[in-house]
């Protein structure tokens, strides 16, 4: 017997950028996320007589951190055998494109129906957050929040329930490879920045905005603050006092130049950035195309797809 789950990426637009607590995942923020319909994992667990094995994109691959996690699992619903995961990642793998989120969710929804589980949603992001703290939204669609609690309990995710709109994001992809600095990494150096106590108390206060924003389908309200929220996150790594670094490249610098000059022609066009080089642009599904071509024009070899807002986790 097996089953099957299928989870799409979230992009962050107020970040999760600290833990408070690593053996839980406990963010330092909330944060709210839009779900990509574009991106995601599908994956399949099946029982097997030897030990947790994981197939990634048709390859056996180290099972360390699966391996750990199913043991999470184990300690949260109960003894169970050993697992083959097989996961198909239609996002490119450790390159700041949420791939980890849409894997962990789509593992624990696996899982706890091969298990003949029936759990809310709310409860598997409390059980997600623990493979990947964005796991926790991507058990949703559309918009997400993801409340930091003061522990396992209060710490999940729920749907905004937020009104549909037009919203679009371009992503602009510089580079699929595995990022040198590992999110949970760059998290841990950010937070010796003399300047992360004013980060957290300014994303605390755009975390009420962009509520705010999203449940008035203002997108340009909600890309002004999600790109005051990312550019503010990556400062964070340029002044931190252990180890400071940056995931921006020349071509990421260029790109976030260009989304410049779209605005000054009067387009709405914003950029988010997580961990790692590639840029996101939150648009409408009207201005995309122009905001594609303008990319073309200056960089006429970047990789560009435009997503739009995807839906909650699924099950065959």
């Amino acid at each position: 017997m097996s089953t099957t789950a299928t989870a799409h990426t979230n992009i962050a637009l107020i970040k999760y950028w600290g833990k408070k607590d690593p053996i839980l995942n406990l963010p330092t923020t909330s944060s709210i996320s839009l779900t990509l319909e574009q991106f995601y994992t599908q994956t399949t667990v099946t029982p097997n007589t030897h030990s947790d094995q994981l197939i990634l994109n048709n390859l056996s691959v180290d099972t360390t951190r699966t391996h750990h996690f199913l043991n999470i699992l184990r300690e949260q619903l109960g003894h169970f055998s050993p697992l083959t995961v097989t996961s198909t990642n239609h996002v490119p793998t450790s390159a700041g494109l949420a791939s980890s989120a849409s894997a962990f969710a789509a593992l624990t929804g696996a899982v706890t129906r091969e298990l003949g589980l029936i759990r809310s949603n709310e409860s598997l992001s409390r059980l997600a957050r623990r493979g990947s703290g964005s796991a926790s939204r991507s058990l949703y669609g559309h918009f997400a929040v993801w409340h930091e609690g003061v522990d396992d309990i209060s710490s999940f995710a729920e749907s905004l329930h937020a009104p549909d709109m037009p919203i679009a994001l371009v992503v602009a992809e510089v580079s699929s490879d595995v990022k040198k600095v590992s999110s949970s990494e760059g998290m841990r150096r950010a937070m010796t920045s003399p300047n992360y106590g004013d980060w957290l108390n300014q994303s605390k206060n755009q975390f009420v905005d962009m509520q705010a924003a999203v449940m008035a389908k203002d997108i340009e309200k909600i890309g002004s603050i999600a790109e005051d929220n990312a550019l503010s996150m990556h400062a964070l790594n340029l002044t931190a006092r252990q180890q400071a670094f940056t995931y921006f490249t020349s071509e990421t610098q260029q790109i976030l130049n260009i989304i410049q000059d779209i605005r000054h022609q009067g387009l709405l066009a914003f950029a988010t950035i997580d961990a790692g080089p590639n840029v996101k642009i939150i648009t409408t599904l009207t201005t995309a195309p122009h905001v594609v071509a303008a990319l073309h024009d200056k960089l006429p070899q970047l990789h560009i797809e435009t997503a739009t807002s995807g839906s909650g986790i699924t099950y065959d």
